[in-house]
């Protein structure tokens, strides 16, 4: 019998219909599959961080970490629930050693953060906290969960979890930092191809280190004792009218309690408040704004006989050379990230952080680039890895 034309054409139709669906289909698997394959199991993140353990034992400033052995091992997530990062620490002669944290998602750098300094979870523990579920925000940037309620391991303040997510996505819809996102993405592609080749075995490593940078506690808003930091750091190098008693930079007292200044028997106040004050730091949620960061130490400086110091470096973003060229050239300065916030955009108690940072290191064969950076939760220095947020600003600090 034969066929019409129209039954023919509709054979081919359907034939058609039937291999669209399939590439469909197959587009969709690939997509899974890949979505899938970014995401790295505990097992592959553990292997990570004993290479990397292994590599930075053999550096004069981590020795002690030779033969280290992994204790105890926590999953952070991410705003939408999923793993964001893995904290390992590390334990030697049965005692703590440090910690390293590795990205849970292949689209983020293999090593994300370690130091000998306390970890996360010994930080919530310092606060009291029993953690139910630990957050990673990004670099430096942690939540912790108790009984229903989410907490800021730097500030310590109860958080509103529901309006950092709304900042997630506001701040998503930003092209720069889709942008960024990208190129995180494409240099962490070849770090991770680079552990998984079983090649890494030796650390071709080279930085630098200001060492006499001061590290404070977090006193009156992260930004206010990052930026006292660095001001000390230059009392105690050529500029005598900032060479104050170690009392008057970073008095243990917060004014964000309620109460009256540190030393309401004197016309002063300590450094780290006088910043506070000066950069118009929020007082419940010790929040600074990074655009005003320069004008706060600016007017602290004028009042010790020092003008026109500080400058912020926003648009555009510093890059890789400007901040090692500032490192080499042995200035500290102030880095504020932003990880997330309130659905206010860039203006976000929650989801930014600001350290001071007081140097770089790269391994060369890997391209793995660290901050060196005091944070505000100890005295140990915090390595970085560089990219590890979704914007940053720097305040440069140059005597004049």
């Amino acid at each position: 019998m034969v066929k019409s034309g129209g039954e023919s054409r509709l054979r081919v139709e359907k034939v058609i219909a039937v291999l669209l669906l399939l590439m469909v289909a197959g587009v969709a698997v690939t997509a899974a599959a890949q979505v899938t394959n970014n995401a790295v199991s505990l097992n592959e993140a553990k292997k990570v961080a004993e290479k990397f353990v292994a590599k930075i034992s053999a550096t004069e400033d981590f020795m002690e970490w030779k033969d280290a052995k992994i204790g105890k091992v926590v999953t952070c997530y991410d705003v939408d629930e999923s793993p964001s990062a893995y904290v390992f620490e590390f334990a030697k002669n049965g005692k703590y050693a440090g910690y390293i944290v590795v990205s849970a998602k292949k689209t983020s750098y293999p090593v994300l953060e370690f130091s000998k300094g306390i970890s996360p979870l010994m930080r919530a523990m310092e606060m009291g906290i029993k953690a139910e579920k630990l957050y990673r925000l990004g670099g430096l940037m942690y939540i912790v969960k108790e009984k229903g309620k989410y907490h800021d391991l730097t500030t310590k303040e109860e958080v509103n979890f529901n309006k950092i997510k709304e900042g997630v996505k506001e701040i998503l819809k930003d092209e720069k930092v889709r942008r960024h996102l990208a190129e995180r993405a494409m240099e962490a592609k070849d770090q991770w191809e680079k552990y998984s080749s079983g090649t890494i075995t030796t650390l071709a490593w080279y930085g630098v280190h200001i060492q006499d940078v001061p590290a404070f506690l977090w006193d009156d808003g992260c930004s206010p004792t990052s930026a006292a930091m660095v001001l000390e750091y230059w009392g105690e190098h050529g500029y005598p009218n900032l060479d104050l008693p170690d009392w008057w930079y970073n008095e243990p007292t917060d004014v964000n309690d309620g109460t009256q200044l540190d030393d309401p028997s004197n016309e002063h106040t300590d450094l780290t408040e006088e910043l506070h004050y000066a950069m118009g730091t929020d007082n419940e949620t010790g929040s600074t704004s990074p655009f005003v960061i320069d004008d706060g130490i600016n007017k602290v400086c004028n009042n010790y006989g020092y003008s026109n110091w500080a400058s912020n470096q926003w648009f555009p973003q510093p890059s890789w050379d400007d901040v090692t060229n500032e490192i080499s050239a042995g200035r500290p300065f102030v880095l504020s990230m932003w990880h997330g916030g309130t659905g206010s955009g860039w203006s976000s108690p929650y989801g930014d952080h600001t350290v001071a940072c007081v140097g770089y290191a790269i391994d060369i064969d890997t391209n793995e680039k660290f901050l060196l950076l005091h944070d505000t939760w100890d005295y140990n220095v915090h390595y970085l890895a560089w990219g590890d947020w979704w914007a940053i600003s720097a305040t440069w600090v140059r005597p004049s």
